[in-house]
């Protein structure tokens, strides 16, 4: 039953930011993000992430430790799939 929580705590999270998020026009080929698309980018993971680890009780079947590297696993694959 815990897992089914995570998994459900997980996809909720995840679409919520996603469905936040602002579509940015495409980029031509060869041109690098800017510092402040890196940085706006960075502060919505971090935020997912903190947002993600607030959801932790101890009646879960992880350690705190153990929440948040999910969480952050979990995001940094959402970002990947933002990418393609």
């Amino acid at each position: 039953m815990g897992t089914s929580i995570l998994a459900a705590t997980m996809v909720c999270l995840s679409a919520s930011i996603a469905f936040a998020e602002v579509v940015a026009p495409p980029r031509p080929a060869g041109v690098a993000p800017s510092s402040a698309e890196a940085a706006s980018k960075r502060s919505a993971l971090e935020t997912a992430v903190a947002d993600c680890e607030r959801v932790w009780d101890r009646g879960t079947h992880m350690t705190k430790k153990e929440w948040s590297q999910t969480c952050r696993r979990v995001q940094d694959r959402l970002q990947l799939l933002e990418m393609k």
